[in-house]
């Protein structure tokens, strides 16, 4: 098969990256929050439930929140220190739920590390409640927690991939992750394979990472026991890292409607959610930190850093300098795909990739005017789907025409909105009538 220039094969974007502001930097540690803000819902599916009260003292890496539902998994604290409440609060992706607030001791006090080392002993299926306890979820995108993709049949998978495209601009925690946590990355990546497919797995990169791409080729030819695992390099195009997407750039695999890249045979995972698999299989290391981005125009000291979960977002503002007078919004992810922070206490989560503070340069916020029927939205569209119809039918409240229009396959990529030279309101109108045809469909329940 081709190892090279691949990439998917309906739509997608050629952009200005930004990456230049951070790509070069080695990731900093972060100090600690005095105060962590510790979200009990943090992924698609059921938030989880307090384990802990007002006045109870907690050890890093300790289990504060569970929840029995299988999409759903445990919370852990990232400091030590003692319960202060647990209160209702937005966090930075916008989400409102119950944190547990935590006044941090500073002692560091962490809580018994329980590692899996046997594995090779194991079935997938063993791993399930094990994943689910250390609180793993996907870092690259909505958070669907790892255990519920670990399948073992119905479907088989047989095949393997590890999502290292970072496609979103300004975004580079992934590419420092491949380069300074390499081996922790390639052993992820080989864990994974014995349970899928041993004889080939793939490291999927995006081309304008040729340093990751160089490194990773030289660990794994030095390295007997990852001869199985192969490099290969993706077209620098958005959104390159969507993972029915790549299932397709690597494998030729395409993913029907409303299905999953583990309907069509393929296990997908980005590198952040190896790292936290590795770290807890190897290290008995529940998720409770992650690798941040913080970048753009508006930002004194772009940096890349490890970042405690439940951490203000004004302390990380902070730590990288504070922000320049003339910046405009402050987005929590990246520009196509994130959401306006408009509480700086608001804390980031396992999924929050980066946080941007962007000037006028980088926010083209023109009058939206009429649409031209270029057809640029629908030529570059990823989910094959008519934006600017949609926009029409569900602004006039013609919910029926947008579900006949398969608006609830948008992904929210956000490109729509992007090449649009009318500055059509197209990508949140997208994600209005997704959420009507949801609701249509709860109500004919």
């Amino acid at each position: 098969m081709d190892t090279k220039n691949l990439t998917f094969s309906v739509g997608g974007v050629h952009m200005d990256e930004h990456k230049e502001l951070t790509e070069k930097l080695p990731i900093e540690v972060m100090p600690e929050p005095k105060i962590a803000y510790i979200p009990l819902s943090q992924h698609i599916g059921a938030p989880a439930t307090a384990l802990v009260s007002k006045g109870d003292r907690v050890k890093v890496g300790q289990m504060i929140g569970n929840s029995e539902a299988f999409i759903s998994c445990s919370v852990h604290s990232s400091i030590s220190g003692t319960v202060k409440s647990i209160e209702k609060m937005y966090t930075a992706d916008g989400r409102y739920c119950d944190c547990v607030v935590i006044e941090n001791d500073f002692t560091g006090e962490k809580a018994e590390a329980e590692p899996m080392l046997n594995y090779e002993d194991l079935t997938i299926d063993d791993l399930i409640p094990f994943i689910k306890n250390k609180g793993i979820v996907g870092m690259g995108g909505a958070g669907f927690p790892l255990h519920a993709k670990l399948k073992s049949e119905d479907p088989v998978l047989d095949e393997c991939i590890i999502n290292g495209a970072e496609c979103e601009p300004y975004l580079t925690c992934d590419h420092r992750i491949m380069l300074e946590r390499t081996d922790d990355i390639l052993e992820g990546l080989n864990i994974f394979s014995k349970f899928y497919n041993k004889n080939i797995s793939y490291m999927a990169i995006e081309e304008n990472k040729p340093d990751a791409i160089e490194v990773m080729e030289k660990r794994i030819s030095q390295t007997d026991r990852w001869k199985h695992l192969k490099v290969v390099s993706c077209q620098t195009k958005y959104p390159q890292g969507d993972s029915k997407r790549l299932s397709e750039a690597v494998v030729k695999r395409i993913v029907p409607q409303n299905k999953v890249t583990n309907h069509v045979g393929v296990f997908l995972t980005n590198v952040g959610t190896t790292l936290a698999f590795y770290e807890a299989m190897i290290e008995g290391k529940p998720s409770y930190e992650r690798v941040i981005t913080v970048s753009g125009s508006g930002i004194e000291n772009p940096k890349n850093i490890l970042v405690k979960i439940g951490t203000p977002v004004g302390d990380i503002l902070e730590f990288c300098g504070g922000v320049k007078e003339d910046y405009i919004d402050i987005v929590c992810g990246g520009p196509m795909t994130g959401k306006s922070v408009f509480d700086l206490r608001s804390p980031v989560t396992k999924t929050t990739s980066g946080l941007l503070a962007l000037g006028a340069s980088e926010i083209n916020s023109g009058e939206e005017s009429p649409c031209i029927r270029c057809s640029k939205c629908v030529d570059h569209c990823p989910a094959n789907i008519r934006p600017t119809e949609i926009n029409a039918a569900i602004l006039k409240g013609d919910v029926d025409q947008c579900s006949a229009l398969h608006a609830d396959q948008c992904m929210e990529c956000g490109i729509c909105s992007f090449v649009c030279p009318s500055k059509r309101n197209l990508s949140p109108s997208m994600k209005l009538a997704k959420r009507e045809i949801r609701m249509n469909m709860m109500r004919s329940k």
